[in-house]
């Protein structure tokens, strides 16, 4: 048993924010299989189609994907959240938004469902989100601060490794 941020687990491995966590039966599929949490794909305010295919390619030593962050909109991602609870390990809502404000409204729309937030300010694939507001220290800080006042679950903050400090 571990604990990170108050949440118990059973183990340290946890689903990484993905194409696994596109929908609530793929994250019971991957804590059915043993992860100590699942975080879901990075859901928006409002419904998004994300790069056009194909969108993810082989290469020698993996894959490279470029999806764009496709997700149906948190109002409609909230069904998936109660389907993975059955799996019975903490669920993880990997948010994004072009602001504070998005990021906040997006974090309380999950946040009865969710065991913590996750803050999405890495993706490098789609302009004014992610990286593009991680590469920013007052954008993190600002959104990291109000999610956290809004929300009353712990807050994770993914953060970009393309920052030059």
């Amino acid at each position: 048993m571990i604990t990170i941020t108050g949440l118990k687990l059973k183990n340290p491995t946890i689903l990484a924010a993905g194409v696994l966590g596109s929908t609530g039966a793929s994250l019971l599929r991957v804590a059915g299989s043993g992860a100590g949490a699942v975080v879901t794909k990075s859901i928006g305010r409002v419904p998004n189609a994300g790069h056009p295919n194909p969108s993810m390619v082989e290469t020698e030593c993996g894959f490279l994907n470029a999806l764009g962050l496709p997700n149906p909109g948190y109002q409609q991602y909230r069904e998936g959240l109660v389907t993975a609870k059955r799996g019975g390990v903490p669920g993880i809502a990997s948010v994004f938004g072009e602001n504070a404000s998005e990021f906040v409204e997006v974090a309380l729309g999950l946040s009865d469902l969710a065991d913590a937030i996750e803050l999405n300010l890495s993706c490098p694939h789609a302009g004014r989100y992610g990286a593009s507001i991680g590469i920013d220290p007052s954008l993190v800080w600002e959104i990291t601060s109000e999610v956290k006042n809004a929300v009353s679950i712990p807050v994770w903050v993914k953060l970009t490794p393309n920052v030059a400090d």
